[in-house]
């Protein structure tokens, strides 16, 4: 629509900073908003601007399709005692809903991001298994304070801890191993059942009680 024209023109339009073009559109959603509100429209001076204000001169009348927008939901040009105004005479109310929806969302397209949240220590939180290894590590006497035994069984835990660590990543590495060979069997159809690494080592097959010791 030719209304959409002028939005996407003040939106694109590189000689304009972001700023210039948000309280463009910051003062086109007030009229609007305004001419919107079933009572206001009434209201002779919601329907007009006055093109001398200081912040309509300043912050709209700058960047022209903004002044194109207006025309396009029925505001016109004119002279009132030698000053120029532009005037709505009979606003559409449901035109004005929709321009009002229009202009918020060009106006989030453009607006300045004053809110960029900022990452700071605090807002970093430890998982809490981290969390219960550090206390328990605040907990635990420094190592050269322990007697010989206390240290023997403070070494023995963390051999245990360890080796029970490599044990679950091997089981877990094991079953990402039997997944993986279940999918190649279930979606490749050039797979072919192959020896064991069992068989593959000792050259041969399984043997039967039969191979071994004959029929009796």
């Amino acid at each position: 629509s030719a209304r959409g024209i002028h939005l996407q023109n003040i939106v694109l339009d590189e000689r304009f900073a972001a700023e210039q073009k948000a309280d463009c559109l910051k003062i086109l959603a007030l009229v609007i908003k305004n001419l919107a509100h079933p009572v206001k429209a009434q209201d002779d001076k919601y329907k007009q601007l006055k093109l001398d204000n200081a912040k309509v001169r300043d912050k709209l009348l700058i960047i022209s399709s903004a002044v194109e927008y207006l025309k396009a939901i029925g505001f016109v040009e004119e002279s009132q005692d030698g000053i120029s105004i532009l005037r709505v005479k009979n606003p559409d109310i449901a035109v004005m809903k929709a321009s009002l929806q229009e202009v918020s969302n060009a106006l989030d397209m453009v607006a300045p991001i004053n809110n960029t949240t900022t990452t700071t220590k605090k807002s970093i939180k430890k998982p809490r298994m981290e969390q219960v290894e550090e206390e328990k590590k605040s907990d635990d006497p420094p190592l050269e304070k322990l007697s010989e035994k206390q240290k023997a069984r403070r070494l023995l835990e963390e051999k245990e801890k360890k080796e029970k660590e490599i044990a679950r990543l091997h089981r877990k590495k094991t079953a990402a191993q039997i997944k993986q060979d279940k999918w190649v069997r279930a979606n490749d159809p050039n797979w072919k059942s192959g020896v064991s690494a069992a068989m593959a080592k000792s050259g041969s097959g399984i043997e039967t009680f039969r191979d071994r010791h004959g029929e009796h």
